[in-house]
């Protein structure tokens, strides 16, 4: 099911007698560890990033291996309109934590009782996303069976082969006040579920949201989407990142040899998979088709609100609804080398 899209943007480039032409995303480094790039529109910014727990009294040691993102593309500085990701929790449930108290550390993961993705949205991820948020009043919830079904077919068969990995996946929509501004918001999860022999383990997956103004969520979902769809890995990261996975999970082998097993090898399978995840998770939002890329040859997925789609080498793009607009030749753009890409 994806929501249908009717919102026509309208205030990002005037052309030379004043009318709108088009909206242009740039193509912009993850700041911290430039692990990846995403495209976003001209005059907004990417807030946070990679995150090392560099304690494992903080998360426990199982949360010390992989590399964690907290990362936000907004509009201003206090996110009117914004895209988020949330980081992922290797944790343990509290009923298998022999009363240590949620929070705390046991086991080498962090203790949390195991929720449905509906309850960890609701329970766990908006009060960490907006500890301010007052008067939060759920609109609509909705199962994702097709995601769960994608992250269990692009588990390593390694993996399913020695435990009973299950998945559950889930969208949340509600509303919310934040320092005296009401919000609209929808987040996606997924709760990864390691089954009896993970000994009561559990993760969030690709935890994210996508938030407006109360009213307005619906019009910015387009933006949103070409962001979430947008993101590149940095091989040369992802290289160093999977050898660091390796010699950071050695520190626990003493007494973590079987969990970290499991973890290392998914943890090596979600490089491999994201892209993939990531292309299925937001038709769940909104509407897409695929795009030949006049530059590479490749078919791109991308949103299909605005009828037309205008790349450049460097992967920036301009969208727009006019057809007598041509980027290469807007004084205001100031750019060239872009070619029309048409949809498959």
């Amino acid at each position: 099911m994806r929501y249908l899209l009717w919102f026509v943007l309208s205030v990002f480039y005037p052309g030379v007698s004043g009318q709108t032409q088009g909206i242009y995303f740039k193509r912009v480094d993850e700041p911290r560890e430039k692990a990846l790039s995403l495209l976003i529109p001209s005059g907004w910014t990417i807030d946070g990033g990679a995150i090392r727990i560099m304690s494992d009294q903080i998360a426990g040691a199982a949360n010390m291996i992989d590399c964690k993102f907290d990362m936000a593309v907004k509009d201003d500085q206090t996110g009117s309109v914004m895209i988020r990701w949330l980081p992922e929790m290797m944790c343990v449930d509290q009923s298998r934590a022999f009363g240590y108290p949620e929070g705390s550390v046991f086991n080498n993961c962090l203790v949390r009782r195991k929720r449905t993705p509906s309850g960890f949205i609701y329970e766990v991820a908006i009060p960490y996303a907006h500890p301010e948020a007052v008067d939060v009043n759920i609109i609509s919830e909705k199962p994702l069976q097709e995601l769960a079904e994608l992250f269990h077919r692009l588990t390593d068969p390694s993996v399913l082969a020695f435990t009973n990995l299950s998945y559950q996946a889930g969208m949340l929509e509600y509303s919310y006040s934040e320092r005296g501004k009401k919000y609209q918001e929808r987040m996606i999860t997924v709760i990864e579920d390691y089954g009896y022999s993970g000994a009561g383990m559990w993760k969030n997956r690709s935890t994210m949201l996508i938030r407006a103004p109360f009213g307005e969520l619906d019009k910015w979902e387009p933006v949103l989407s070409v962001i979430q769809n947008s993101g590149k890995w940095n091989t040369s990261w992802v290289v160093n990142e999977a050898n660091g996975q390796r010699q950071r999970a050695g520190q626990m082998i003493l007494t973590q040899q079987e969990i970290q097993a499991l973890d290392r090898a998914i943890s090596e399978s979600h490089n491999r998979t994201n892209s993939e995840i990531n292309k299925d998770m937001y038709l769940n939002l909104t509407g897409q088709n695929e795009f030949s890329n006049p530059h590479t040859g490749e078919t791109e997925t991308d949103t299909n609100h605005w009828k037309y789609r205008w790349v450049n080498n460097l992967g920036e793009i301009i969208y727009t609804d006019q057809q007598s607009y041509n980027p290469n030749f807007d004084p205001v753009l100031n750019k060239s080398g872009f070619k029309l890409s048409t949809p498959r």
